[in-house]
């Protein structure tokens, strides 16, 4: 997790179920341990007590308060009503996007006078921080855009944050198991840790690549990269902080227009749906579908997409499909479905899972030659539809 001035923090990044606290024994900037090799102080760390999250209507009280203590910043609305996400000022304003807050503290006082709420414990981005005057309530998070993901009765029960900065990250690739490594201090300082034992520090180009060795053998190889752009609105490891899953939310996704009248409460129910990756794609994607296809088109094709947080997660969306009364889906996961092994995996075993179930299914398909990624991307062409072909 990064803090909110871009910085990797070390100190609580959930290497195992144990996360250091903040009285733990954070290593200095050093460039390079000749030799002086240093233990992590595990004796200094606690582990952190992990709150169960509270129910959907619970957590939607609380998030739609802090949808309405919050604003969209200038630069996140050019983003979204940029060419390359192709979203109107209607479809901004009926999705509900947010800009992170730049004094978190501030809002959740606005959302305790909205709600009468005095303690958020279960609900996943709020925790308890330490100040002058005591213990005091705030957000977890840093600057980017809040994406709301919600249910299929309408409720709002998590968000993810496209960051602004997305953080360095280290990939690691094993000769020898033990072997550990994290951006310390961003943008290039990493640690290197093997068996618990603190090996190195060094400062590292991006994408540059660091053979490790031990004992004068090579344990494995480090390198540099940029890290991930979307975040859970999350706050485990926090003080009286809660985590976003068990289970993580699926975001629905439906027409703007439909999204504008749909009563909070009220279940979804549809014949056909769309499975895909990622809120925003999907929150692009539905319009588009809308736009590209005539009427009768859309009653065979359906106009919702279940947007997963990653394809490994397909498995969440089976009991919402049950719920929804839902006979038909549209498998629409990324691109690299083809090229990607671990993308394809995950594609087949839920073709499996959804045929066993029962489900009708079609795989949506496009050329490589277009250039694009995710569902998106296609439709964002205007250009061309994907096939949807009948697989089960």
């Amino acid at each position: 997790m990064i803090n909110k001035e871009g910085e990797a923090v070390a100190c609580i990044r959930k290497e195992s179920k144990t996360a250091f606290s903040k009285n733990s024994a954070c290593p200095s900037w050093l460039h390079f341990l000749k030799g002086n090799k240093r233990k992590l102080d595990v004796a200094a760390t606690t582990e952190v007590e992990q709150n169960e999250k509270l129910n959907s209507s619970s957590l939607n009280k609380v998030y739609r308060a802090l949808l309405d203590s919050t604003s969209l910043e200038d630069n996140h609305y050019e983003h979204l009503t940029s060419s390359k996400r192709g979203l109107s000022d209607q479809q901004v304003r009926n999705r509900e996007y947010r800009s992170f807050p730049s004094k978190p503290w501030e809002v959740v006082k606005l959302i305790e006078e909205a709600t009468g709420i005095s303690d958020f414990t279960g609900v996943p981005g709020f925790y308890k921080a330490k100040g002058r005057y005591g213990e005091y309530w705030t957000i977890n998070g840093n600057d980017g855009i809040l994406i709301p993901f919600r249910n299929i009765n309408n409720e709002i029960e998590g968000f993810q944050i496209r960051v602004d900065n997305p953080p360095n990250d280290v990939e690691i690739k094993r000769a020898k198991e033990g072997l550990h490594a994290r951006v310390i201090k961003q943008p290039n300082l990493v640690q290197v840790i093997f068996d618990g034992e603190i090996i190195q520090e060094v400062e590292m180009e991006l994408k540059q690549e660091n053979t490790i060795t031990y004992n004068e053998k090579v344990i494995g190889w480090v390198k540099l990269t940029k890290g991930k752009r979307y975040f859970w609105f999350s706050s485990a490891n926090k003080d009286c902080g809660t985590g976003p899953g068990n289970p993580a939310p699926v975001h629905v996704s439906v027409p703007s227009d439909l999204l504008k009248k749909w009563e909070v409460g009220s279940p979804l129910k549809v014949n056909t749906v769309w499975l895909g990756e990622g809120p925003l794609k999907g929150d692009i994607a539905v319009d588009l579908i809308v736009d590209l296809y005539d009427e009768l088109e859309l009653q065979d094709i359906g106009t919702t997409i279940l947007s997963l947080p990653g394809v490994g997660s397909w498995r969440l969306a089976i009991p919402l499909l049950e719920k929804m009364g839902v006979e038909q889906v549209n498998i629409c996961f990324d691109m690299d479905a083809i090229s990607n092994p671990y993308v394809k995996k995950h594609l087949m075993e839920a073709a499996k899972e959804l045929k066993a179930k029962g489900f009708h299914g079609n795989l949506v398909l496009w050329s490589e030659k277009e250039n694009a990624s995710g569902i998106d991307d296609l439709l964002l062409k205007r250009t061309i539809v994907p096939q949807i072909k009948r697989i089960f």
